[in-house]
């Protein structure tokens, strides 16, 4: 497969939804139990990627899963077969002065069985075969929005490129798609969650929030230098919680026993998100979703803290 073939793969087509987790095509999954599910990364066997395949091989309970080299997904198309790549959608603003955004996320896709691999013949696959079954959005820094075909160039970690990324993250959305896929309903995950018994148990613990939080995000240059003061953000919160870094985090999700709550935070060029999952099933506990792509807020945790006080 050509690199630009592969940006085609994983360019190629817009969302049909705004959010963070959505389900599409759900009738694809019962084919994608039939078969082998293979999550494309630069290279499945490199130190950086070890974590994650690791996250990869035990979260994910829906079908065969194996980890393959964006250069090896041509050759594994076939019925029942299902991907996960990461994905991007460019748009550009009709604005006198024309921008362009870039949305990325993380999208499991199948195919509707016209396509054949044959190396003799070199052809490659058609976008229009594709069906996405999928998609997880990802808060990608300002550098990755402008550069998104370089993130297919890093290894899986994406050179910290991701805010809500990391072996044990990943591991949590793993668990919560396969848990909304056995479902098997459409959903668009922007609808706003509160599941008031877990929310009562986070409120009787300790919540950790990543460090990013802090960061004031500017739209227009990379500089992340820029914080808000923790009682800016922490003012007038009862809630227990305790800050720490996102590899802090991710350790903790993979290596503690018992359950925990954690918050993050997810910025698209036009959306935001406020989540709180479960650490041990996954399952995201809370949201809530804002049309604007605004930096994190003291307001965003009273908001969360409002939830967690209702009876």
């Amino acid at each position: 497969m050509k690199k630009s073939i592969l940006l085609l793969l994983v360019l190629g087509l817009p969302l049909a939804s705004l959010s963070q987790i959505t389900l599409t095509n759900t009738a694809e999954v019962t084919k994608i139990k039939q078969g082998t599910t293979y999550f494309a990364m630069k290279d499945p066997a490199s130190p950086a990627a070890a974590g994650y395949v690791a996250a990869i091989k035990k979260a994910w309970s829906l079908s065969k899963v194996e980890c393959i080299k964006y250069t090896e997904v041509e050759k594994n198309i076939a019925p029942n077969n299902s991907f996960v790549t990461l994905g991007a959608n460019m748009t550009t603003s009709n604005s006198t002065l024309a921008a362009t955004e870039t949305r990325m996320y993380l999208e499991l896709w199948t195919t509707n069985g016209k396509y054949t691999y044959d190396p003799k013949k070199r052809r490659h696959f058609n976008q229009a075969d594709k069906i996405v079954v999928a998609t997880i959005e990802l808060f990608a820094d300002y550098y990755a929005q402008n550069n998104p075909s370089a993130m297919y160039k890093t290894d899986y970690d994406a050179a910290g490129h991701f805010k809500n990324w990391g072996a044990g993250i990943l591991s949590n959305y793993l668990q919560q798609l396969c848990t909304l896929l056995e479902k098997g309903n459409e959903c668009i995950a922007k609808t706003e969650i509160a599941n008031t018994n877990e929310l009562q148990k986070m409120a009787g613990s300790t919540l950790f929030v990543p460090d990013y939080v802090l960061t004031k995000f500017n739209k227009n240059s990379d500089d992340e230098s820029k914080k808000y003061t923790e009682k800016e953000i922490f003012d007038g919160i009862t809630l227990a919680y305790k800050v720490l870094s996102a590899a802090e985090l991710n350790n903790k999700i993979i290596n503690q026993t018992t359950p925990f709550y954690y918050l993050l935070f997810i910025k698209t060029p036009t959306e935001k998100f406020v989540t709180v999952t479960q650490s041990q099933t996954g399952e995201i506990i809370y949201l809530a979703y804002s049309g604007s792509a605004a930096n994190f807020k003291n307001g965003d945790l009273k908001e969360l803290q409002k939830a967690a006080q209702k009876k």
